[in-house]
């Protein structure tokens, strides 16, 4: 019977990105578009997997205990631009890079999540003062950015396997804390109810310190992914660096859909598969990039509203179990006498 469930919950899991691949597949070789998901376009989606994952990994950690976190895309540039750097000019291999970068998300996190906690504004208007300072620091480090292209040995983690390997090891991370860590309890109770918690002596402020901190690595994850593909970063400026996160909605909401099948970083991860399928989809289709944005767009707010409503149909399902066991109690009751 256990073995039962956890096939069932495995089906379950994978059954959207499966059903995604296996529709764009057809619909592609039905419209004259042969190629998806096959060869290198098979390797293009595993890298918008992975680069989209780490991103909504981060956006979920923060939203889903009520902080959105508007300067992520400045997060992911500052480490991406500081820890490049660095690489460039201590001619770093590709782990001690992908380190560098993430010990840089690490403290920009920090000084979020601290800045958060103390200032007691709300979010949303500390993370745009934020990534407003970010984007500054950023150009001020350097107007150009950074550029590795050509550093074919350091520029691998968007390469398979190398992003597969990574993604998969920060998976079974993320699972542990989320699951199997004290971190992991306070942000689930404070994301039930950050009052109720508190009162029970879940410690809010430095758990959201740790989010943010949590948030920064997987971000400056992510910068590794995106530098390692297109071989340089540059700073933006006016919220410029928001455009970096906007590929993250859908895999986020995906993953809160479906992670009461599973573990929620596995959920998201098939959140991102679909992602990935999608615009590799499209793209292949011939799609124009705005009428993707507005696709993309669509189906986001199609799982918002499924999200937002979802407990409704929770709650018909409640009933109904109810009333069958009612009407199943009755009939023994008649049947007795």
């Amino acid at each position: 019977m256990k073995v039962m469930k956890t096939a069932k919950k495995i089906g379950l899991t994978i059954m959207l990105p499966v059903v995604t691949y296996l529709f764009f597949l057809i619909l592609c070789n039905v419209t004259g578009h042969p190629g998806f998901g096959v060869g290198e376009d098979l390797k293009t989606i595993i890298y918008g997997a992975v680069y989209s994952t780490m991103i909504a990994q981060a956006m979920s950690i923060n939203l889903q205990t009520g902080r959105f976190d508007f300067a992520m895309g400045a997060t992911l540039v500052l480490a991406g631009i500081t820890g490049g750097l660095l690489t460039q000019q201590l001619n770093f291999g590709p782990v001690m890079m992908m380190v560098t970068i993430m010990v840089m998300g690490i403290i920009i996190g920090l000084i979020s999540g601290v800045v958060y906690v103390s200032l007691k504004l709300p979010p949303m208007v500390i993370s745009i003062g934020l990534a407003m300072i970010y984007e500054a620091v950023g150009f001020m480090i350097s107007t150009q950015g950074v550029n590795l292209i050509g550093r074919t040995d350091v520029l691998i983690f968007a390469r398979f396997p190398y992003n597969l390997i990574l993604m998969l090891v920060v998976l079974v991370i993320l699972v542990i804390v989320y699951d199997y860590t004290k971190i992991g309890y306070n942000r689930k109770a404070l994301q039930g109810g950050q009052k109720i918690a508190v009162d029970v002596g879940v410690k809010e402020k430095k758990n959201a310190v740790w989010c943010y901190a949590i948030a920064g690595a997987l971000l400056a994850l992510g910068a590794v992914v995106y530098l390692s593909k297109f071989g340089k970063i540059a700073p933006a400026t006016g919220l410029g660096s928001s455009a970096y996160f906007m590929n993250a909605f859908l895999p986020m909401f995906i993953g809160a859909i479906f992670a009461k099948h599973s573990s929620q970083p596995i959920a998201i991860f098939m959140g991102g598969i679909v992602q990935a399928c999608l615009d590799s989809g499209l793209a292949r289709m011939n799609v124009s990039t705005s009428l993707t944005t507005v696709i993309n767009g669509v189906i986001v707010c199609i799982f918002l509203i499924y999200s937002s409503n979802v407990y409704k149909i929770e709650e018909v399902e409640r009933f109904k179990a109810k009333l069958a066991r009612a009407v199943a109690d009755k009939k023994e009751r008649t049947t007795a006498e």
